[in-house]
């Protein structure tokens, strides 16, 4: 008895840990996961979609993540009825207590069976040019600066409230944080368009249209037709003449690399005319910034010929990625 008596001190100090500790880290991965899509949706389409729209997908994101069958309209149904809800970590109030207030060992908690969780509710921030930032804050200071951002109560201690942890961060709770920032990368992969079931445009893809550096960079007046779209930086280009092509897509930049010219980025067109564009165009579908695993075959010296052309092209097609995830 002497025994576990001294081991009830060490083994309520590695319950309070695995417990409390492990419901904020829970919260803030759910968080984490949370924004890292909302960032990346909210930079789709810079240049193309409204900044205001982009926000609303962004936090259809955010709600589909917190919910039961990704339909955030219709509510959860809650613990009462299925045992639990999505959220991110738990929602606990503590009331009375016996003798002194700040032993909070001694207090009642009560739990909402309607709230049982964390919910963001998103406020919406300013843009910032090319880049997209989306914060989830359980405590601590708001963080007003990213073009959405939320904030709850922080993480409540539940099994560490009688261990001998300062009193006044019993009180306050576990605070977690959720940043995350998508910026633009160029685009060096795009697809071909991709349509519904009824023919209409999902998201454009590579067009038989070229236009040269030089050319694009001053404002794209004379467009090459190509013999087949091409869609990855550092393909041949062949043309078979400078006729307008009215097509809507994603059309091939290219360049003299070691005498063959070749692909080095791409351009959003609309009737084979350059859109005019911020200077971030973000693809809203169907390209990548990621070079593909055949790069590590080429010669180095050519590889890096093409991506060093990549740089010099203004106003070129852009992919959202992650920039800092926190």
């Amino acid at each position: 008895m002497v025994l576990v008596a001294l081991l009830l001190f060490g083994l309520m100090a590695m319950a309070a840990l695995v417990i409390d500790i492990g419901f904020a880290r829970l919260a803030q991965r759910q968080m984490q996961t949370a924004t890292d899509a909302a960032a990346l949706e909210g930079l789709r389409g810079h240049g193309i979609v409204a900044y205001e729209d982009r926000q609303s997908n962004a936090e259809k994101f955010i709600a589909w993540q917190f919910d039961d069958d990704l339909d955030a309209m219709n509510g959860d149904d809650g613990i009462a009825v299925n045992g639990g809800a999505f959220g991110a970590g738990p929602i606990a109030s503590f009331s009375g207590g016996a003798g002194d207030p700040s032993i909070y060992a001694s207090q009642l908690m009560t739990v909402d069976l309607d709230n049982v969780v964390y919910k963001p509710v998103m406020q919406r921030g300013d843009e910032t040019a090319g880049e997209f930032r989306v914060s989830i804050q359980r405590g601590g200071d708001l963080d007003d600066a990213a073009a959405l951002f939320a904030q709850g109560p922080s993480v409540p201690y539940l099994f560490a409230r009688g261990s001998l942890i300062n009193r006044q961060l019993i009180g306050a709770g576990i605070t977690v944080r959720a940043n995350s920032i998508a910026d633009a990368q160029p685009a060096v992969k795009v697809g071909l368009p991709i349509l519904d079931s009824n023919g209409d445009l999902v998201y454009p893809g590579a067009v038989a249209i070229g236009f040269t550096r030089t050319d694009w960079n001053s404002g794209g007046a004379n467009p090459f037709i190509l013999v087949a779209p091409k869609t990855v930086i550092g393909q041949p280009i062949v043309t078979t003449g400078t006729a307008a092509n009215l097509q809507d897509g994603y059309a091939a930049i290219f360049d003299d690399v070691s005498g063959v010219d070749r692909v080095i980025g791409f351009g959003l067109v609309s009737g084979g005319v350059p859109i005019a564009t911020p200077p971030v165009l973000v693809a809203k579908g169907n390209a990548v910034s990621r070079l593909s695993e055949v790069w590590a075959d080429l010669d180095p010296a050519f590889r890096d010929d093409v991506l060093s052309r990549v740089a010099t092209i203004q106003n070129g097609l852009r992919v959202a990625t992650p920039k800092a995830l926190r």
